[in-house]
């Protein structure tokens, strides 16, 4: 990615006798994704999740909190959908990668495969959901959302880039339940 300064003011800092308190940039190009979670409002009561996630954000311990992230009570997630757009390298007997509530990712979420990882391009995973992640009811609790690898010695190399898009109704307006540190809700 390219940087230039750009002149602002006089283009000479304070100290130096100009009206310049900090040198402004410009930054042209692609910016990199990954490591970033946010909320966005849509439209109404509807909202999504945005997960952008790379494989070395498996395997650096800098990333240990992933998501800080928790779906409100209330929320009804409707869809869910994948965009890859550099290729993940699956390592072990990778079975899937499960993205769901904390604990129970397999059973209350839904499962992302070995061939949607290896491909570049953009998914529907909406029927892949399910337990209470199935969209038709509100979650019961906050949810705090969470990834697991599955399968004997699964693994992902550092390469691969994609976004997971969680589309959801916000019935209960409440404060955000979002963790210390984590995104919060409007």
């Amino acid at each position: 990615m390219t940087v230039f300064q750009t002149p602002f003011g006089t283009n000479t800092l304070v100290g130096a006798g100009g009206n310049v308190v900090e040198v402004v940039n410009n930054q042209f190009g692609p910016r990199d994704v990954g490591g970033t979670v946010g909320v966005n409002k849509v439209e109404g009561m509807k909202e999504e999740l945005v997960i952008d996630f790379t494989g070395e954000m498996f395997n650096d311990s800098a990333y240990a909190n992933l998501n800080p992230f928790v779906l409100p009570a209330g929320a009804v997630i409707t869809a869910v959908y994948m965009d890859v757009e550099e290729v993940f390298v699956t390592g072990g007997t990778f079975t899937a990668l499960d993205i769901g509530t904390s604990g129970t990712e397999a059973t209350n979420g839904f499962s992302v495969t070995s061939g949607q990882l290896e491909a570049t391009g953009s998914v529907n995973l909406t029927s892949a959901l399910s337990g209470t992640w199935d969209a038709e009811a509100p979650l019961a609790a906050n949810t705090t959302v969470s990834f697991v690898l599955t399968g004997a010695g699964a693994s992902l190399t550092d390469a691969g880039k994609a976004r997971i898009t969680i589309l959801f109704d916000r019935i209960n307006r409440a404060p955000s339940p979002a963790k210390a540190g984590g995104p919060v809700l409007p």
